[in-house]
């Protein structure tokens, strides 16, 4: 048996069919909802995602696991390279003027030596300095760093050539083009950089890389650049549904992780989190017949007694920390503005999606340098690409069962500030038809993370 490896794609070449139908059918997995497709009711369609097909091919990202599953039937294939692997100089990786801690110098030398893969590093634990690292390592070739969020790449661009005075840097988005060798640059905008670093590109990395597993056009993006020995994704939660998960370890590499939440609380480098469920009684009984969204707007956007609930919080806080900075996450503008009319004694900041970026930023800045308790409102706009280190507080207002959204956004109120030496989470365990079942997953996701979780 052998591997014919690729930087996109591999294959497998066996006489024996038997292997690559039990291959092709150990790598498919059911499409969710498959069942109601109309080819799959007329039998044109299986209902799978196959991640190896019948012929053998599949993602060279998968390498590692293909391997291992081999192994298990004591076969090991020979590895035949079918392009020539052209060895990168690395140059000294490290930023003057930073520390690194231990866990972050492992994951930068692992993904040198590894050359591709997936950095699992929760937030606040320095991702930014990561990439930093691993663009100065590898500075002098063509490079593609993709963001699903203009937020994100720009508040990267200013780290890497304001902060670690790194050159020949362009960014790519909307309607902003600067021109680099290494290029940052949103999904949305990738067309405009398709002449210049397609087929030349020797390095991609991929932030929020979780955002990027479904969709068609970011999948695209993830398998493009035909010359990326290098591939990188970072991300603190990465999906664990299978096909997601599958999908961006065929395009990038399997995940590495060296260190967890609660790891770094421990050591310091996060604020240790005092969360805090609200334990509200079901109310009326009416949700029994009603739709997830009908369940959602009655019980969550439009309920007093909730909503009371967190002014009665936000209330409470202001009286007894003076100087608190209050984060509160809603899922929709209804229940934000909602809120905002409920706290309107005190110094509320809203922001939302519709907002310029110096909108936020004034909405930012007012909430940090209040001189008195101030609270800032907002979806998910709040959730990544935000650094607010002085959050105090932080409310669950929206509910959702969605791990990487609940530990994203605790990640927002870890990070350690001189002001504070813990931050308070409040969130609700609901008691209404699908909210109780969300509750729960909450809690399980706080737990997973080594948190303690309480009861009010």
């Amino acid at each position: 048996m052998k591997i014919h490896i690729s930087t996109l794609n591999s294959r497998i070449s066996t006489d024996n069919p038997n292997l690559l139908d039990a291959l092709y059918r150990l790598y498919s997995e059911n499409t969710p909802g498959y069942q109601y497709s109309t080819a799959y009711r007329r039998r044109q369609w299986d209902g799978k995602v196959h991640f190896i097909s019948k012929t053998g091919s599949f993602k060279t990202g998968m390498l590692n696991r293909v391997l291992e599953d081999l192994k298990l039937i004591k076969c090991v294939p020979e590895l035949v390279y079918e392009e020539e692997i052209k060895e990168i100089p690395l140059k000294n990786w490290e930023i003057k003027g930073f520390t690194y801690y231990d866990y972050q110098k492992k994951l930068i030398e692992t993904g040198l030596n590894n050359k591709r893969g997936i950095v699992k590093s929760p937030t606040g634990s320095g991702k930014t300095l990561i990439i930093a690292a691993l663009v100065k390592a590898l500075a002098g070739r063509k490079m593609i760093l993709l963001f699903n969020a203009k937020q994100l790449l720009t508040q990267t661009y200013d780290f890497l050539t304001e902060t670690c005075s790194i050159d020949n840097i362009g960014l790519c988005f909307g309607e902003g083009y600067i021109y680099g060798d290494i290029m940052l640059c949103t999904v949305q905008s990738i067309e405009k950089i398709l002449d210049t670093h397609l087929e030349e590109a020797e390095v991609l990395m991929v932030d929020e890389c979780h955002e990027f597993a479904n969709g068609k056009t970011t999948l695209a993006a993830l398998r493009a650049f035909p010359k990326a020995q290098y591939r990188f994704g970072f991300t603190a939660t990465p999906p664990s549904d299978i096909i997601p998960k599958l999908n961006l370890e065929g395009s990038l590499g399997p995940v590495w992780t060296c260190v967890d939440t609660s790891g770094l609380v421990e050591s310091g480098k996060l604020t240790k989190p005092v969360i805090q469920l609200v334990e509200r009684p079901h109310s009326d009984g009416l949700d029994e017949d009603m739709s997830y969204q009908e369940v959602y707007e009655s019980y969550i956007i439009n309920n007093d007694e909730r909503n009371n609930i967190i002014k009665e919080i936000v209330n409470k806080i202001r009286q007894t920390s003076k100087k608190s900075r209050i984060l509160i996450l809603t899922k929709s503008l209804d229940h934000g503005r909602i809120l905002t009319n409920l706290l309107d004694n005190g110094e509320v900041q809203f922001l939302q999606g519709s907002d310029s970026l110096g909108e936020r930023y004034k909405s930012i800045s007012n909430f940090r340098k209040h001189k008195e308790s101030s609270t800032l409102i907002g979806t998910k706009i709040l959730q990544t690409g935000i650094n607010i280190e002085e959050i105090t507080h932080f409310i669950n207002a929206r509910g959702m069962k969605s791990e990487i959204a609940t530990l994203q956004a605790l990640g927002r109120a870890l990070r350690r500030h001189p002001s504070k030496d813990k931050v308070f989470i409040y969130d609700f365990l609901d008691k209404e038809k699908y909210l109780k079942g969300h509750s729960n997953a909450r809690k399980r996701h706080y737990e997973k993370e080594g948190h303690e979780v309480l009861k009010l």
